[in-house]
This record gives C-alpha cells, sequence and structure tokens, in this order.
C-alpha cells in the first residue's frame, strides 16, 4: 500500500473524472479538491488488505479507481459480500453508527482509495455547508441502493413468490 499525493491524482484523473463519481456528483470543484488535498489517497495492488474485520472506524474511503472485495465476517468466517467499485463509498455507515469494520475490505484489482477522516468530514460541513448538504444526499443515496440490493437478495434466498401469499 502507497501513499499518493493528491495533486499527481487531481492532475491524472481530472476534476471531470472526479465530479462523475457518484460520491462526488455534484460537488464543486473546491469541494473535491478539498477532500483529495485533506484526506489520506492510497493506491493498493490486488490482494493488499485496506482494513480488517473489528478494526476501529476513524473515518470512510471513497474508491477513485478500482474494485474493494468486501468479506462480512459473520459466525467465525469471512464471506465475500459485495465488491466496492470506482465512485463508491466504503464505511461510511460504521463512522457513523460508532462500530468497528464488520468486515474485511481487500483490493481485487489495483486500486486507489480516498480516505476521509471524521474529523475533515467535520470540517467540511464547517467550510463548505453546501456541499456537504450535497455529499450527505450522495452518501444516503448510496445507503438506499445498498439497503434496496440486500432486500432483494434477502426476497431472493426465502424462495417465497408474493402471489404464493396473496
Amino acid at each position: 500500500m502507497k501513499t499518493v499525493d493528491a495533486n499527481t491524482v487531481i492532475d491524472t484523473l481530472g476534476l471531470p473524472y472526479l465530479h462523475d463519481l457518484s460520491t462526488f456528483g455534484a460537488l464543486s470543484d473546491a469541494a473535491i479538491l478539498s477532500l483529495l488535498r485533506h484526506g489520506e489517497i492510497k493506491r493498493l495492488s490486488k490482494g493488499e488488505i485496506l482494513y480488517q474485520w473489528h478494526s476501529p472506524v476513524t473515518g470512510f474511503g471513497v474508491v477513485l479507481e478500482g474494485d474493494f472485495a468486501f468479506y462480512k465476517h459473520c459466525e467465525g468466517h469471512d464471506v465475500l459480500t459485495r465488491h466496492f467499485l470506482s465512485g463508491e463509498q466504503m464505511g461510511f455507515d460504521t463512522m457513523i453508527a460508532l462500530k468497528p469494520h464488520s468486515g474485511t475490505a481487500v483490493a481485487a484489482e489495483e486500486t486507489l482509495v480516498l480516505e476521509i477522516s471524521s474529523g475533515q468530514f467535520y470540517d467540511l460541513h464547517i467550510d463548505f455547508p453546501a456541499d456537504f448538504g450535497l455529499l450527505m444526499i450522495n452518501l444516503s443515496r448510496e445507503l438506499a441502493r445498498e439497503i434496496a440490493m440486500l432486500e432483494e437478495v434477502i426476497g431472493q434466498s426465502t424462495g417465497w413468490h408474493l402471489a404464493t401469499h396473496l
């Protein structure tokens, strides 16, 4: 895992690319640049671990490029439950819940991630209040999509059909 300079990432990816990431959608250039310059950007090789089950949560991440496989720790086992792809957040729910990580995040390929600390998240609401509101909408939307996806999986796994219960 290597720390990457924010200006290098900004120059390489460009602001138009960063604006297209779902977590950053509709944020101002200034807010995105602030997040990148005050956050910690890491490049992980395939197989490297970003965080492990039950480790403390100090913020959340935004996948800038690549793919993280997330292994949920359940009943003593680690089970692959999803992939976090470019533009998606990782760990916002556990940061807000003040809970330790519920699983392990492993780079499924070379991956670039921005880590935003809880302090930086707080500072964003002071320094960029309008952008903070937009970021909260983006993060809430992503959490809502995750819930819908989980409901679909649960519904499919039960084998029950609505027509048989009406």
